[in-house]
């Protein structure tokens, strides 16, 4: 019972750590997978804002300059136009810049792109010129071109003594901002929305881009339309005019970011979905993931291998005498009914200590108990690897000796006899010595329909026959 307490002690040790190590690793892991992705998405945001800052600056910086261009300025204001010129300066500018550009010229009624597509600014393509004339303002964004949709950024040209003389500018293919957002989209699953000063939608990003616009009637959605702007006003701590920036978390988990783009008055929304919805979450989680399993794999491996020593450690201990550190009775069954499966004959030796009880009472029990440990070693010392010797009990021992005759056994039974009685045992409070003697009982059977305690009976029978006939011999049972 002692031992059996002892090893279930180990093992609600050993679970108590292995529930305490899968926690704390669970929690670490987990915290460690929110925080690398919430760092991924902060990271991926800054260069995104960047890079949409980049690419409508870029854009508006060169209509800017063509619509302050002398050049054009002046050609613009001529009677007549080479409209080949024209198309070749435009063509420069959309090599230069990756850009569609064009030229609306008020006076000759004629729209140029650097596609050499003619309009005229009187036909119903050209509706947008004289929309946007009448507006107040320099410089205009619209989507254009329905079959293909840009984004135009519009200058209104002046003379010299600033009357309008018509547009010039350029425009973004959409498919452009798609592949700019692409990784973005696929790795966060972002989408982007961009919303005019009326809070509609003039852009959006998903898997391909859409555009609406207001001349567009069937296509506008507004900002009111999407189903995270009412979470987004309820919040309290959102400005209810969403102009300036922030970063908010709606309660379906979704993290929403603003951006107001000044040149544009326009605002760009990011929405990025829950993080189980990103394939970059994923990425994370399932690394992370693979990295626990393998340490937990290992951690494993270990717990089973700590559980079979600890196991082993308290059997070797449970049946193990704790004085001489020989097997005790409980081992010497275990080990005879093994042998009893792998031999047929076998013989069973006792050995007692003559007059053990006079040693005890003479020197005291830790000498007796010094004797106990010396007569061990030497049972020990001379048996073969396949012999068993262990502690019967007081002062008897025995061994198990496969496929040996009882002549064979006698043989070496008195080796260790007299080996024995020619040790001089030191008396530990004092100085002196003394001698002892042991006694042998041995029993040959043949291993057939017997049991330990057919064995352990002859040989007592021909250990009391040695004690009867004076001690210090030993004898065969017959």
């Amino acid at each position: 019972m002692k031992f059996g307490n002892k090893f279930d002690r180990y093992i609600a040790v050993l679970f108590f750590v292995t529930i305490v190590t899968v926690i704390l690793t669970s929690y670490f892991t987990l915290k460690d997978i929110i925080n690398s992705h919430n760092k991924q998405v902060q990271s991926a945001i800054t260069p995104l804002f960047s890079l949409i800052t980049s690419e409508i600056l870029r854009p508006l910086n060169v209509a800017n300059f063509m619509a302050h261009n002398q050049f054009i300025i002046d050609y613009a204001s001529k009677d007549e136009i080479d409209k080949e010129f024209i198309a070749d300066y435009l063509s420069r500018i959309s090599k230069s810049y990756n850009m569609l550009a064009f030229i609306a010229l008020e006076k000759h009624n004629l729209m140029l792109d650097s596609n050499s597509k003619e309009r005229l600014l009187n036909s119903k393509e050209a509706e947008w010129y004289h929309r946007l004339k009448d507006l107040p303002g320099e410089q205009f964004s619209d989507i254009g071109n329905s079959e293909d949709p840009h984004l135009y950024f519009d200058n209104k040209i002046r003379n010299k003594d600033g009357e309008f003389i018509g547009f010039t500018g350029v425009a973004i293919d959409l498919n452009y901002f798609a592949s700019k957002f692409k990784e973005y989209s696929e790795r966060f699953g972002f989408e982007l929305f961009f919303v005019d000063s009326n809070n509609i939608i003039t852009l959006s990003s998903n898997s391909i881009m859409r555009s609406e616009s207001h001349h567009r009637k069937d296509l506008i959605t507004r900002l009111s339309d999407l189903p995270w702007h009412q979470s987004l006003i309820k919040n309290s701590k959102v400005d209810k005019n969403l102009s300036s920036e922030f970063v908010y978390n709606t309660e379906d988990g979704l993290l929403i970011s603003q951006m107001p783009i000044q040149e544009l008055n326009w605002r760009m929304f990011i929405v990025s979905p829950p993080a189980v919805e990103q394939n970059e979450y994923w990425k994370i989680f399932i690394g992370r993931f693979l990295l626990f399993f393998f340490i937990a794999v290992i951690f494993y491996l270990v717990l089973l291998n700590s559980i079979s020593y600890l196991k082993n450690r308290l059997i070797t201990h449970s049946e193990t005498d704790y004085l001489t550190q020989l097997p005790n009775r409980s081992h010497i069954h275990s080990r005879f009914d093994t042998i009893a499966k792998n031999n047929k004959n076998l013989c069973v030796v006792l050995a007692d200590i003559d007059n053990f009880k006079n040693i005890n009472d003479t020197y005291g029990h830790l000498v007796g108990d010094d004797v106990l440990k010396i007569v061990s070693e030497q049972l020990s010392y001379t048996l073969r690897k396949i012999d068993v010797v262990g502690r019967w009990g007081g002062e008897e021992f025995v061994m198990l000796l496969p496929e040996t005759s009882a002549e064979q056994a006698l043989i070496i039974v008195e080796r260790i006899r007299n080996n024995i009685a020619a040790i001089s045992f030191p008396i530990s409070t004092t100085s002196g010595t003394f001698t002892t003697t042991i006694s042998f009982g041995i029993c040959e059977l043949s291993l057939k329909d017997k049991n330990i305690e057919d064995y352990i009976e002859g040989a007592d029978k021909a250990l009391y026959e040695a004690k009867n006939n004076g001690r210090n011999q030993s004898v065969i049972f017959n």
